[in-house]
């Protein structure tokens, strides 16, 4: 009569090593109680048989080896720490706008660049690289949010301002609503809705008192500025485009009335600017 063919069991000493080398070869198409089985099994020949102790511990080593491969490439056990800590987001000749995973909402003007940390709900940090940001943060009283700029830092816990970067150290911060805290050489700064600092050599300077319009006026394709000042209008526009205007000796303090299209060329603003004032501004 012919034999029949051998059957494996679960506690087989085959299908242990079948299980073995599929953990070695395809740990993700293990599931949880393959897994299990590889544990027991182990845990089986230490109580099981006492002879085999001092041989088993021996070789324990290569056994923990694949349990780190079964374990570490399982979807449900991958490292958690990321390769790169930091995301880059960057604006190119038109402004940006990007939400947050916690709800907080970012405005790069263009050519502007922020680095955002990668586990951002634990640890709400971020970075000013380049440019101009307008900052809409959510609250999150446990979860401080920061920004880092010309190692100095920003920090609030539910406000909406904006950070241009003037250079490699300094940096203005103008606020629109809320409380922000700037953390400089000097020590700490708290400005309120409606004021505006910029700091000279990382040191913060005056707060001046301005229309809180002025954080966030680029967000509109048309914006109708009404009677302001030359010298706020000349700061928003350098502040945005990221230029410096050129010009001959002008009244800083007269007043202006006009509509911005933020859709135009700035050349084509500016011959407005130009025709209302009777200045060459460029």
């Amino acid at each position: 009569m012919p034999r029949k063919s051998r059957q494996t069991k679960p506690n087989d000493p085959m299908s242990q090593d079948e299980l073995w080398q599929q953990a070695w070869n395809e740990p993700r198409s293990m599931d949880a109680a393959d897994k299990q089985a590889l544990l027991n099994h182990i845990h089986q020949r230490i109580e099981t048989n006492p002879r085999r102790k001092k041989l088993f511990f021996i070789s324990i080593s290569a056994a923990a080896a694949i349990l780190v491969a079964v374990f570490l490439k399982l979807p449900n056990h991958q490292s958690r720490t990321p390769t790169n800590p930091w995301q880059e987001l960057a604006s190119n000749d038109l402004a940006k706008k990007i939400q947050l995973q916690d709800g907080s909402e970012l405005w790069l003007a263009p050519h502007s660049a922020i680095r955002v940390y990668t586990d951002f709900l634990n640890q709400r940090n971020t970075e000013l690289t380049k440019g101009t940001v307008f900052f809409s943060v959510a609250k999150d009283a446990q979860h401080p949010f920061s920004i880092r700029i010309n190692r100095q830092q920003v920090t609030v816990l539910g406000t909406a301002f904006t950070i241009h970067k003037l250079d490699s150290v300094d940096l203005q911060l103008t606020v629109k609503e809320g409380k922000v805290a700037l953390d400089d050489q000097g020590g700490r700064r708290l400005l309120t809705a409606g004021q505006q600092v910029c700091t000279a050599h990382a040191l913060a300077g005056m707060v001046k008192t301005i229309n809180p319009a002025a954080a966030d006026w680029w967000l509109q394709q048309q914006v109708r500025l009404h009677n302001i000042s030359l010298e706020e209008l000349l700061n928003r526009v350098e502040t945005y485009y990221q230029v410096k205007l050129s010009h001959d000796k002008i009244n800083s303090a007269m007043k202006v009335t006009l509509t911005w299209d933020l859709g135009m060329p700035l050349g084509d603003n500016l011959t407005v600017l130009n025709t209302l004032t009777g200045y060459n501004i460029h």
